[in-house]
């Protein structure tokens, strides 16, 4: 989805990147299709688009579950006269609407395909009400104010008809100067228990809001390093933050320096989740097999040994909150005082995480972590993600070095052990090859299966074909799936 806020009045633009080397254009919606001509923002929520000009007091509405057929739904008129609205945010039924002159609506939105939005109320918050964002479980709202010194609050939305100010953050709080080091709080992002804040000249800044009524500084990375010319020129640097890849590679978009790629991982407290094959933080999807580590994790070293696993063990156990906010008790695999092994829950959707941890003394601590729908990850016999690659000869399970053809001549078939192939080919049935590609030497080979390994939880097994001719020694290897790639490990070949 695509939006013009420009005079060339072309509306929203929906095309398929399913193949990102030849999109293909949809369909538009534009003021002939009863949209805005000029579209200065938009939102998703469970198949309907909603439009916002940043001009009007109007926000609309599309059905886009058939995205190559659009069809308009609702016109909604905010409750504040002469309001302008520039952005809404619409999460598992809820809508924040942001307007410039001071006010944000809340509205009801849970069968858009037959009822209009219900407004719940209107928050004075304050000029220059520019967006917002919920948490997963949406009892968080973050509000960022587009002005000079220009701030962000945190509200209790869980009674969304009463919404309540937890606090506010200012540059003040962390010892900066609005027209000196950042203009604005521009975007606010939240995943998990972090808060990320695009600040302008300040760069990403970021919060620990576990506790909302008292967010904790952690730190942030400056975008921009000219001298701050405001009230001159005041829209530079830091525009956006999109931390839905990894924690490890965070993009930032500055206005004037470009994109930038920064790893926020050792700022994360209390715990840090990486896949347990791979020790990324971005190989993590439903039904793979993760790993935390921390301190006081659990109050003694045990392995989960019974079917189905244990979700409590050692004094430890896990829930995991999707984006949709539903908490689900993670199965443990094993636990130490420093790492938990575990998987993340079947039926999790992908997105951002809140992982909460109950300690051996019941202390929750709260961790966050991004989860793609496959994110394939591959084990190694080093177990760090580096060097060769657990995987055996299909026909004989001999070890590597693996024979490059079977005594018959024809091309021999290995196995590959791994995690992170997706829901549907781990605890499901489902055979996603078509949908797999191994690569040796980074050119692609056949595999002939990619789903579960028998008898295990959360691993999957890939049978890969070996190109013929393929000569001995040690070759790269990497499998993708929906445009992910694996961690690189190697194969031995004899």
């Amino acid at each position: 989805f695509s939006s013009d806020d420009s005079r060339s009045a072309e509306g929203v633009h929906i095309v398929d990147v399913s193949d990102p080397v030849h999109p293909q254009l949809l369909s538009r919606i534009t003021a002939n299709e009863q949209g805005f001509a000029t579209v200065h923002e938009m939102d998703l929520d469970n198949g309907f688009l909603i439009e916002s000009d940043s001009r009007t007091s109007v926000i609309k509405i599309f059905d886009v579950r058939d995205p190559a057929r659009p069809v308009f739904k609702w016109n909604v008129t905010v409750n504040t006269a002469g309001e302008a609205v520039h952005n809404t945010f619409a999460q598992n039924g809820r809508m924040y609407t942001s307007g410039l002159r001071g006010t944000m609506d809340v509205y009801d939105i849970t069968n858009l395909a037959t009822t209009a939005p219900r407004r719940l109320t209107t928050i004075n918050s304050g000029s220059g009400s520019h967006s917002s964002w919920a948490s997963n479980d949406g009892k968080i709202l973050a509000s960022c104010r587009e002005t000079l010194g220009g701030d962000v609050r945190l509200y209790d939305v869980s009674d969304g008809a009463n919404p309540r100010l937890l606090s506010t953050i200012n540059m003040a709080s962390i010892g900066l100067v609005a027209e000196r080091d950042g203009y604005s709080a521009h975007n606010a992002i939240i995943v998990g228990n972090l808060l990320f804040v695009s600040w302008y000249q300040a760069g990403t800044r970021l919060w620990d809001i576990s506790n909302p009524a008292a967010p904790i500084y952690l730190g942030g990375y400056d975008t921009f390093s000219d001298p701050v010319n405001c009230p001159v020129d005041c829209y530079t640097g830091n525009w956006g933050v999109y931390p839905f890849i990894g924690l490890d590679r965070v993009l930032l978009s500055d206005l004037d320096g470009g994109l930038f790629v920064v790893d926020f991982s050792a700022l994360i407290p209390n715990a840090k989740i990486v896949s347990a094959a791979s020790y990324t933080f971005t190989d993590l999807a439903p039904n793979s097999i993760a790993a935390a580590f921390g301190v006081n994790l659990a109050n003694a070293t045990r392995a989960g040994n019974t079917i189905p696993l244990p979700t409590s063990l050692g004094g430890a156990s896990i829930m995991v909150q999707d984006v949709k906010g539903v908490e689900r008790p993670a199965p443990l695999f094993f636990v130490s005082p420093a790492q938990i092994n575990f998987q993340i829950p079947p039926g999790t959707h992908p997105g951002p995480l809140l992982f909460k941890f109950t300690d051996p003394n019941g202390v929750v601590k709260q961790a966050p972590a991004v989860a793609q729908p496959a994110a394939p990850s591959l084990f190694t016999f080093t177990a760090n993600g580096l060097g060769a690659a657990v995987a055996v000869d299909a026909f004989t399970g001999a070890l590597p070095p693996i024979a490059a053809a079977r005594t018959t001549g024809e091309a021999n078939v290995f196995s590959l052990y791994i995690t992170g192939l997706g829901a549907d080919a781990t605890d499901g049935g489902a055979n996603v090859a078509g949908t797999t590609t191994a690569f040796i030497n980074g050119i692609s080979t056949t595999v002939i299966y990619a789903g579960r390994a028998p008898g295990f939880i959360g691993l999957n097994q890939l049978n890969i074909v070996l190109p013929v001719g393929l000569p001995s020694g040690v070759h790269r290897l990497r499998i993708g799936r929906n445009g992910l790639l694996s961690n690189e490990t190697t194969l031995a070949i004899r």
